[in-house]
């Protein structure tokens, strides 16, 4: 089994390193109330909070649940973002990324996302992976779809809606959910 704690993605511009305390400020500063509009959780009012979701990540992270990381370009070693993929050890894990704002409109989100859902396809056994995106988060949209992710439908044919937060059942989101499938890896 592939040890979680030294896994890096390496992909053309970019790192996918496990994230860790060295972390904490970058994230702490970054994970804004404006970044936070479309998502769950909220973002962190003391820093001790980003340092319990660092804390929380990493053990996860030995116990194969999850993999949370941060996202670093090649070249500079600047902190992007936020990602993982969490659930590890069921038939669906979901994906979940938030990106700092400096970093928005630089195109390297795909990038990421096949360097990670690749992993991912090696590595996990699978049935899909599902990334929720608020409904109205359109920018998050317009990346998925262009991935070929697909929306997933009720029965009626309409986008499968309302995603709750585990950590709070009270705050839900006016969700959909992405779907994508495992695929056999050739080499």
């Amino acid at each position: 089994m592939e040890n979680l704690n030294t896994t890096t993605i390496e992909t053309e511009r970019l790192l996918l390193v496990p994230i860790t305390m060295d972390y904490a400020e970058e994230i702490f500063k970054e994970f804004t109330p404006e970044l936070t509009t479309y998502m769950l959780p909220k973002s962190p009012e003391k820093i001790s909070e980003t340092e319990d979701f660092i804390k929380g990540s990493m053990k996860k992270r030995e116990q194969w649940r999850s993999y949370e990381i941060v996202v670093l370009d090649k070249m500079t070693k600047e902190f992007l973002w936020c990602w993982g993929i969490s659930a590890l050890d069921t038939e669906a894990p979901e994906l979940g990324i938030w990106i700092k704002k400096s970093a928005f409109g630089k195109k390297l989100w795909r990038e990421a996302v096949a360097g990670l859902v690749d992993r991912a396809q090696e590595k996990l056994k699978f049935k899909y992976l599902y990334y929720p995106v608020d409904k109205d988060n359109i920018p998050s949209r317009k990346v998925a779809e262009s991935l070929w992710w697909v929306v997933q439908l009720d029965n009626n044919g309409q986008e499968v809606i309302t995603i709750a937060d585990t950590l709070d059942p009270n705050r839900k989101l006016n969700g959909v959910e992405y779907r994508i499938e495992y695929r056999i890896h050739k080499k």
